[in-house]
């Protein structure tokens, strides 16, 4: 969607520009808009702008489907997935603030300007908010209108700034450091946010049968090696108590990419109201 707006935006840019070359011309003068300069510099701004989408495009992508591959199994997707959303989301906000700016005075934002954000996505998504109010866009699962959007800009803004550090934290001040472990976090977030499991007959059939057959394997079938942990970090030393992790682990996923969704789309629905700019 941010992809398919810049490039009408830049279709848009052209027709102006052209139109204001011929102007100067038959006014005896050649001119070229004063905020992008030469053709040059203006190729150089749309492929800025391309690249930029390109990459929040990319990262959001990558965050949304690690999150929604997590298992306990494979802890290194969630990581993957804070590391995506967190950096695709300021990226996609920084973009839309450049965008509005230059869509009111015709000019870009000062570098400065965009770094004072730093990594607070709090911050930059109020900034955000502002842009979509004066823009008659709905706040529909911003982070001021839902509960859930605001829970999970919170945590990244948290992941982004210190928890993205948590391990590195952990192994330079010991167990007895309180710390809080991002994942079993952002487990507790889902839990408390998300929609409540959705049950079918078919579903509770499959579980329990699941479960049936890993009690069996705990009574007939000797355990030679079993060191896992569950997402929020608690011990399984069953084959019973891996079946009910990953029912749960399933869960997580699903409502969790869910619930990352969130601000996205409301960015999403920000950035193409900027489809036709200056």
């Amino acid at each position: 969607m941010a992809l398919h707006a810049v490039s009408r935006a830049r279709l848009a840019r052209r027709y102006r520009n052209r139109h204001r070359e011929r102007a100067a011309v038959t006014e005896g003068r050649r001119s070229v808009s004063p905020s992008i300069g030469s053709r040059e510099q203006e190729t150089a701004i749309e492929r800025a702008i391309s690249q930029e989408a390109h990459l929040s495009r990319a990262l959001l992508g990558a965050g949304t489907t690690s999150i929604r591959l997590t298992s306990s199994g494979d802890p290194g997707r969630m990581y993957e997935a804070f590391f995506g959303l967190s950096q695709g989301i300021e990226r996609i906000g920084k973009l839309i603030l450049v965008a509005d700016h230059y869509a009111r005075t015709g000019a870009f934002m000062a570098p400065g300007d965009v770094e004072r954000y730093r990594h607070d996505l709090k911050r930059l998504l109020k900034a955000v908010e502002g842009v979509a109010t004066a823009r008659d866009i709905h706040l529909d699962d911003s982070p001021s209108a839902n509960t859930g959007s605001k829970a999970v800009i919170r945590f990244l803004t948290k992941f982004a700034e210190t928890d993205r550090y948590y391990n590195l934290n952990r192994l330079s001040q010991g167990d007895g450091v309180k710390i809080d472990d991002p994942i079993a976090k952002w487990v507790k977030l889902v839990r408390a946010e998300a929609s409540p499991r959705r049950r079918t007959l078919a579903r509770d059939h499959q579980e329990a049968q699941n479960l049936a057959i890993a009690r069996h394997m705990d009574e007939h079938v000797p355990l030679a090696i079993l060191d896992f942990t569950s997402l929020s970090g608690t011990a399984l030393n069953s084959y019973a108590a891996i079946t009910k992790q990953t029912q749960l682990d399933e869960w997580v996923a699903v409502e969790g990419m869910l619930l990352a969704i969130r601000p996205i789309r409301f960015l999403s629905r920000t950035i193409a109201s900027l489809d036709y700019v200056r």
